[in-house]
């Protein structure tokens, strides 16, 4: 009599998942249909019931040598298994193995830095040392494959002790990079334990150099070692500034920590005169930080520093600028990062930015890790502003919240080129200035072309210019259409409670899908099916500008005045936004939310009550995401 109650349950169960998936017109591959089917995930966007993620906690101590650029270390990682499976291998990422001769990789290097890869001297699990030339130890690329002698149970904690040694390259900037001769940033640049989640259980992706994150969340004990006359800065808090400060440093730093002020900690004059203690002949600096999901670590004995603060939510969060002498605009990054983490808190993500510190680093191009962010000289301050923001809104995705970039690098680049485009235009001061209008204009560029795919398909198996146009722009005008579509106010809604569900976490696509369905209470699966799941573009034609007389039952007046119909030509909703020049040199905007294509229609008329005589009508390609520039215009002989 007990068992019959359970069978109903189970039944029900499964038919109401059944019913949801009846219910999607989206498509879904089966190893996420499962992860709903056993209760990982839910229809509502949120964790489900029976979402679980391991942890995995790093104490390293590492000694680098900037002069032969041997990079050595030694770690403990207490991995947690919070997964209901016995785990009975494990799956070691070594990304430094980009670096090894014969590597595959996506980007290209200087030949004079391939070599060994990182080279593992000792590997222990649970006290047991692991023969690393035995058939228990597979190396596939940048992963390392060991099957265990006993499993870790469900629930269980497990020690991997491993020695390793790596030569940083030394011409090759992917990422991290020598800068000056004498400046690093170190990037990738530990063994750590791969995902194991509920959707393909260990992450087996081979690092070739393009696609970027996706790792476990963690707390971080380094220390880091480095000769006496350089300066580290790390993605955790200092634990030992008495110890690697010099008093004219220690002094500065307490004022910066209390002021909006710039303090020049360390100028072209000065980076001799009491900056580090003198008598060191090396300096261990410690780290530490809670629960993050990769760390990273700047060195140098010739750049400069400038440091401030900034109140967020009643506490200050210390800033640094760490930059080449003849840099043209980093001298102003320490100011514009204040007021971007201010944006971004207050406006822009309405979520305060989640960590205790940043630090930007002037080394390459730009590339972000939790804390500390690399990047490289703009061209002008429009560019060092772009590369600023865009790095530092990485702190949301993919740090706070964990999004895999190689399986949905849209979902986190396409955020971070969309969301900080107004704090862009806000931080340069100038509101003629339209930040959001070339990312709109490169889409449009790229749409319809043979690099144009769907967004769903894994960026793993992307490359080029097909991943780069779809993880950025096509993403962010996406997003745009989408937040066009909510209104502003809605959207960040959304957005927030997306963070809030899923922070310190691993969503898919699907989550965010889902979670943008229930908060926004709309089936936005007319959206979702075109804009990320199907191969098209939109394309909207002016087809007909005329007198109306207010005959026309369509239009959407009565009344004297003309009426304009426009045709969605491709398969993608977009806005519909106009603008209406008249004889006397005036113009009128009329702005349609990309709603009015929600029934799946693809015309619309627009009815304009006016006096004024017409001379033209055309798509605003600044504020619309569109395919074909040559029906864009209706002109009136």
């Amino acid at each position: 009599m007990k068992v019959l109650p359970i069978i109903v349950i189970n039944v029900l169960a499964l038919l109401i998942f059944q019913t949801s998936i009846a219910q999607s017109d989206i498509y879904m591959p089966d190893n996420i249909k499962k992860a709903y089917e056993e209760g990982s995930r839910s229809f509502n966007g949120k964790p489900g019931d029976n979402y679980f993620q391991n942890t995995t906690d790093y104490t390293i101590e590492v000694s680098f040598n900037p002069q032969s650029r041997l990079l050595s270390g030694s770690e403990n990682i207490l991995f947690t298994n919070n997964s209901p499976d016995s785990l009975r291998s494990v799956v070691i990422n070594l990304f430094d193995n980009l670096y090894k001769k014969g590597a595959r990789r996506n980007f290209e290097i200087d030949t004079a830095d391939a070599g060994e890869g990182l080279e593992i001297d000792k590997l222990v699990f649970n006290g047991e040392t692991i023969d690393l030339l035995s058939k228990a130890v597979t190396t596939i690329g940048t992963n390392l494959l060991v099957k265990l002698s006993v499993a870790i149970a469900p629930g269980e904690k497990a020690d991997f002790d491993i020695d390793w040694q790596f030569i940083f390259p030394a011409n090759t900037n992917i990422r991290g990079g020598r800068y000056h001769e004498t400046n690093y940033f170190v990037a990738y640049w530990y063994p750590r334990i791969a995902v194991y989640d509920d959707i393909n259980g260990w992450n087996r992706h081979v690092h070739n150099g393009e696609q970027e994150f996706y790792n476990e969340y963690g707390d971080f004990d380094v220390k880091v070692t480095v000769p006496g006359d350089y300066f580290v800065w790390a993605s955790g808090l200092l634990q030992n500034p008495e110890d690697v400060y010099g008093e004219d440093v220690l002094q500065k730093l307490e004022k910066s920590k209390i002021s909006d002020e710039i303090i020049h900690i360390i100028t072209g004059d000065s980076i001799e005169k009491g900056g580090l203690p003198v008598n060191n002949t090396d300096n261990t600096w410690h780290f530490k930080s809670e629960y993050l999901n990769d760390f990273a670590f700047a060195t140098t004995n010739t750049y400069l520093w400038d440091a401030t603060s900034v109140e967020i939510a009643g506490k200050r969060i210390p800033v640094n600028a760490v930059y080449y002498k003849d840099s043209k605009d980093f001298h102003e990054v320490a100011e514009l990062t204040r007021q971007a983490l201010t944006i971004f808190s207050e406006k822009t993500f309405g979520v305060d930015y989640p960590y205790p510190q940043m630090t930007a680093f002037n080394g390459h191009y730009g590339m972000e890790f939790p804390m500390i962010v690399n990047d490289g000289d703009g061209n002008n301050l429009k560019e060092t502003i772009f590369v600023t923001a865009h790095e530092i809104a990485h702190s949301y995705f993919p740090f706070l919240v964990g999004t895999s970039e190689q399986e949905y690098a849209w979902m986190d680049e396409g955020l971070i080129t969309f969301l900080p485009k107004e704090a862009e235009t806000e931080m340069l001061g100038d509101t003629t200035y339209n930040a959001l209008a070339k990312t709109i204009m490169t889409y449009s560029w790229y749409a319809g072309s043979k690099y144009d795919l769907p967004l769903m398909i894994p960026s793993s198996q992307l490359t080029g210019t097909t991943y780069m146009y779809l993880s950025y722009s096509k993403s962010a005008a996406a997003f745009y259409t989408l937040r066009n579509v909510l209104g502003r106010e809605v959207f960040q809604q959304c957005l927030i409670e997306f963070i809030n569900r899923w922070k310190g976490k691993h969503p898919t696509g699907y989550d965010f899908f889902y979670t943008f369905n229930d908060v926004s209470g709309e089936n936005l699966e007319w959206f979702w099916k075109p804009w990320f799941f199907e191969f098209g573009f939109p394309d909207l034609a002016i087809v007909s500008v005329g007198k109306n007389n207010g005959e026309t039952p369509k239009s959407e007046q009565s009344g004297k005045g003309y009426l304009i119909e426009v045709e969605n030509s491709g398969n993608y909703p977009t806005p519909v936004n106009l603008i209406v020049n008249f004889t006397d040199s005036t113009q009128q905007i009329i702005r349609k939310s990309a709603m009015v294509w929600k029934d799946g229609s693809n015309k619309l008329q627009i009815n304009i009550e006016t006096e004024k005589e017409i001379s033209s009508v055309q798509i605003d390609r600044a504020s619309v995401p569109d395919a074909n520039k040559e029906n864009n215009i209706f002109n009136i002989d």
